[in-house]
């Protein structure tokens, strides 16, 4: 087979990326080789097939012909086909490298580069003039986030670095600027990567790291003036939630700050704040079941469903769109969650490796809120999803379905989501919801249909009151009574 790697990338490029990357292979600035003409060809000939790699015309010996008629091909051995195309593929990768350069701060990388030239020849003059520039521009910036805090870091080193050149000592103050503003960016991003390992670490048992690293507890205790940068103040409180999020003062103090400087906060890293928001509401709601807490978590699931806070591009992430038909459903908006299924296909899933199985568990469930067992039993789907949460899931929607349906398996069903509950790599906060859901099933499947049965009022009392079960809603249904 022709180059694997080579042929991948290039199928996975857009119709933009190709084009520019013909462009790329035509400048003389990149494509310097001796072979230059002969990569270009290539690279036509590998896309009027669009890099399919098992199409006949693409293989490596038809492909070796082309290019080295004069050369006998061997098939398990190297040959200048493989130079060939190993060349083209070192070309993809320093196309795609110098592609993500481009997407850098250009005003900001010109004016440092242009600065740097300046003190190489001593120009003091202009290279003031350039740092002044640069400093009134950054002043403007609306974006506060850690990139802001390493970008100023790197102008007032530069400025630092002539007087230190100099053997001047009375612009002292920008070597001052230089380490207070790599402090705020590396605060801001170290509290970020700890959010991070702290939420991954809620929901896997995998996930551990050593919190009495001198690193940690120096971002975590930096002085009270700190306090007054937006983005580390929201971090630290994500922080703090994430392992205390019945804190109403300091979930109250995050929602305010979130909405007070969002205009601050670039939209990749206001995404990833609005999936913390999103989890600290759903946290509450299952310790709780609330039907108020229901409701105001939905509009919140709205309200960033609206604003594009579920998208990586076109598509939309699992767990986003998960989230968004579960509580759709619990809320009763079924028809508007069909209406979200339709529109996002398993081509506009992303976060999955199982895309149709992904949306078949999304569509299954809506099929069952809305009574039609045998069409969501026709409908799921089960993969051995990475994420063993959708597995869960899956047996958990089985269940459902038996139950309703009065199928006999349903006992040994309840019992495979036991043994696979007990295996999971999942935390054990988690574990117990499932294994509470199990318990209180059990219970009604015994004497839950006793109408005046004590036990029954009692197993009621229990559902409604019990901090963190799946399905609380479902289970207080089939004992006759909804969510008070």
């Amino acid at each position: 087979m022709l180059n694997r790697k080579l042929l991948e990338v290039l199928k996975l490029l857009n119709t933009r990326e190709k084009e520019r990357f013909r462009l790329f292979l035509q400048s003389p600035y990149f494509n310097h080789r001796s072979n230059a003409a002969e990569l270009q060809r290539l690279y036509e000939l590998i896309m009027a097939y669009n890099a399919e790699e098992e199409h006949p015309n693409l293989s490596k010996p038809v492909v070796a012909k082309e290019f080295f008629p004069h050369k006998s091909f061997s098939e398990g051995q190297k040959g200048p086909i493989d130079a060939l195309t190993s060349d083209l593929f070192g070309l993809v990768k320093r196309f795609l490298a110098q592609s993500t350069f481009e997407e850098k701060d250009w005003e900001f990388e010109e004016g440092l580069a242009i600065a740097k030239f300046y003190r190489g020849f001593e120009m003091e003059d202009r290279f003031w003039q350039v740092i002044q520039s640069m400093r009134k521009s950054m002043s403007t910036r609306q974006h506060r986030d850690a990139e802001f805090y390493h970008m100023q870091f790197l102008l007032e080193y530069e400025a630092a670095a002539i007087e230190t050149r100099n053997n001047r000592f009375e612009e002292d103050a920008n070597l001052s600027k230089a380490a207070q503003n790599l402090d705020i960016g590396y605060a801001i991003e170290r509290l970020e990567l700890l959010c991070a390992l702290q939420y991954q670490k809620k929901l896997s048992q995998q996930v551990e790291f050593d919190m009495s690293f001198a690193l940690t507890q120096a971002v975590l205790n930096l002085p009270a003036e700190y306090s007054n940068i937006p983005q580390y103040e929201i971090y630290r409180l994500v922080f703090e939630l994430i392992q205390q999020p019945e804190d109403d003062e300091a979930f109250s103090k995050f929602e305010h700050l979130l909405q007070k400087h969002r205009a601050e906060i670039p939209f990749d890293k206001l995404r990833n704040l609005k999936a913390y928001y999103r989890f600290f509401w759903n946290r509450r709601y299952v310790k709780t079941g609330a039907e108020q807490i229901r409701s105001q978590m939905f509009k919140v699931y709205m309200e960033h469903y609206q604003d594009g806070y579920f998208y990586e591009g076109n598509a939309i992430m699992i767990n986003s769109l998960k989230s968004l038909v579960l509580s759709g459903l619990k809320v009763g908006q079924s028809e508007w969650v069909k209406e979200v299924l339709d529109e996002h296909p398993p081509t506009r899933i992303c976060g999955t490796k199982y895309p149709v199985e992904a949306h078949s568990l999304c569509l299954a469930e809506y099929y069952f809120y809305t009574k039609k067992y045998t069409t969501a039993l026709e409908t799921l789907m089960y993969k051995h999803f990475e994420n063993p949460n959708y597995s869960l899931w899956a047996e958990m929607l089985l269940i459902k379905i038996y139950f309703e349906t009065k199928d006999e398996l349903l006992e040994y069903r309840m019992k495979a989501l036991e043994q696979k509950v007990r295996r999971a790599k999942i935390s054990i906060e988690t574990k117990q919801r499932y294994y509470r859901f199990l318990q209180k099933l059990d219970k009604i499947i015994k004497y839950g249909w006793g109408k005046n049965s004590p036990k029954r009022a009692r197993l009621m009392e229990e559902i409604k009151t019990v901090p963190g079960i799946i399905e609380r809603e479902w289970l207080l249904e089939k004992l006759g009574e909804g969510v008070s």
